[in-house]
């Protein structure tokens, strides 16, 4: 499947992998996809106090965000950030503190010590508990999306946080995010959003255990692999360091990186799906490659496959037509990103199948990110819009489809469906934030529901003290004559 990009991903990684020194860069713990300091790290780089533009598979690491801090605060000195932005670089330096000494020749870390915690509390008045896809075993909840798979009960809810990450060693990470949870339908509970050791073989990171990642562009979802559904226990194996080409005839690449994974998926999977074609604990792999020709302009090359078996059918990218010899389902394509001045611009074309070694049942979503409609950029302006097609999702042999616990491992959107996504925030001095967030998606009918949605939201953040983060939201939702409503308040601490 899609022969001629696999083999491209397979000769940079190739190449990585030959050219890049036997250097003992510091392993790091990773900062949490749901970390405020992502959305103000966005900022920063579309307003140009970022050089580098991180490449499109989260999480980053604590030092890859020290770095960007240091250069924020170099690019600072000739060009001062607003006072609002420059409150929550403040926050970003000091939760980062260690790593920044490090980077600025302190030498060792070893500070493995409690990051965050957050205290969430609810009440979603909703019609329907959650909606069912018709060609994947899962389902989806109104004005709930790409929360790792956790869905809200009726009524009351409450959830709260910790984590705890940090090196042991020069060689040696660890992350740990429990989560625990209440709500009348399911009362307490208590669940492992992150569990995770990071070490590394040279410049190549390694990373065992159970994490959140979001990969390709786009904050409504991403096509192949985002956070909509349970993380999963993986192995993940990453350059620590974008690899440069520096001469050669890959020159004109300039930077790129390889991110590797493969996990298991549930051991149920033959029951919900009733078919003797299905496997339980089937892998999943993924491959994705960044490749950042300039510091403005970033390209994803990304393959995932759910197998029930490794094979030459799946070595080779010949998919087979008999459903004994079918043991693979594939999502691959590109993305990428580009910063204007003043803009930037993204996109992604991914298949479902393929023809002729070319992907096709595509879907696309695009998106422009205006981060400063006024001078100071304290209005932005994010819009997207994505469309699916009938195939998305299913499969012939795997019938629970592109799934993991309930949930799709990609966009919630679902398959033969379209969506339209704005958001405007306005940023306040004291370090507060207004956003309003307006959805509307025409999704694939199904007996209970006629797949008109339309969600807005309004919220608003202020910053307590630079590590305390109080959270409000307002939402409601609407999907044929089903209503849901939402009102949420929350604190956060990030140290």
């Amino acid at each position: 499947y899609m022969m001629k990009k696999l083999l491209s991903a397979i000769a940079i990684a190739a190449a990585l992998g030959c050219s890049c020194a036997a250097a003992s860069p510091l392993v790091t713990a990773d900062v949490p996809l749901d970390s405020s300091y992502y959305g103000y790290l966005d900022k920063l780089e579309g307003m140009g106090y970022i050089q580098d533009m991180p490449a499109n598979t989260k999480p980053y690491s604590r030092l890859d965000m020290a770095k960007w801090v240091l250069q924020a605060e170099a690019i600072a000195q000739s060009k001062p950030l607003p006072p609002y932005l420059q409150n929550r670089l403040d926050a970003m330096r000091e939760g980062l503190a260690e790593e920044i000494a490090y980077l600025q020749g302190a030498g060792k870390i070893n500070n493995v010590k409690l990051r965050g915690a957050s205290v969430d509390l609810s009440y979603l008045q909703q019609d329907s508990a959650a909606y069912k896809y018709n060609n994947a075993k899962a389902h989806w909840q109104l004005l709930n999306h790409n929360n790792n798979g956790y869905f809200y009960g009726d009524g009351f809810n409450a959830v709260g946080t910790l984590h705890i990450s940090g090196s042991l060693s020069k060689d040696l990470a660890v992350g740990i995010t429990p989560r625990f949870s209440w709500d009348k339908d399911k009362h307490g509970d208590a669940s492992l959003v992150e569990g995770y050791a990071k070490t590394h073989l040279g410049v190549w990171g390694i990373t065992a255990g159970r994490q959140p990642m979001s990969w390709g562009v786009g904050r409504a979802g991403q096509l192949a692999f985002g956070s909509n559904a349970t993380p999963q226990t993986a192995i993940k194996l990453n350059l620590l360091e974008p690899h440069t080409f520096d001469n050669g005839a890959l020159k004109f690449l300039g930077k790129a990186n390889v991110n590797v994974f493969a996990s298991r998926l549930e051991g149920n999977r033959v029951a919900s799906s009733g078919s003797a074609l299905e496997k339980d604990h089937a892998a999943l792999v993924g491959v994705r490659v960044d490749i950042m020709p300039t510091d403005a302009f970033t390209i994803g090359l990304e393959r995932m496959s759910m197998l029930k078996k490794f094979n030459k059918h799946w070595l080779l990218g010949d998919n087979a037509d008999d459903a004994e010899k079918d043991n693979w389902n594939d999502i691959a394509g590109l993305d990428f990103k580009y910063r204007f001045p003043g803009v930037q611009v993204y996109a992604s074309l991914y298949g479902e199948d393929q023809a002729h070694a070319f992907p096709c049942e595509n879907a696309y979503n695009v998106g422009m990110y205006f981060p400063q409609l006024v001078p100071d950029g304290s209005w932005d302006l994010r819009v997207e819009a994505a469309k699916t097609n009938d195939a998305w999702y299913g499969h012939w042999v795997l019938k629970n489809g592109w799934t993991y616990k309930d949930a799709i491992l990609g966009d919630w959107l679902g398959a033969d469906a379209k969506r339209v996504y704005a958001e405007v925030n306005h940023y306040l001095a004291d370090g507060g934030k207004l956003g309003l967030s307006y959805t509307w998606a025409d999704m694939q009918p199904t007996a209970q529901h006629d797949g008109g949605l339309q969600e807005v939201e309004l919220s608003y953040s202020k910053s307590l003290q630079k590590d305390l983060l109080l959270h409000t939201a307002v939402g409601y939702g609407k999907l044929g004559d089903d209503a849901s409503k939402l009102v949420a308040v929350g604190l956060s601490w990030e140290y």
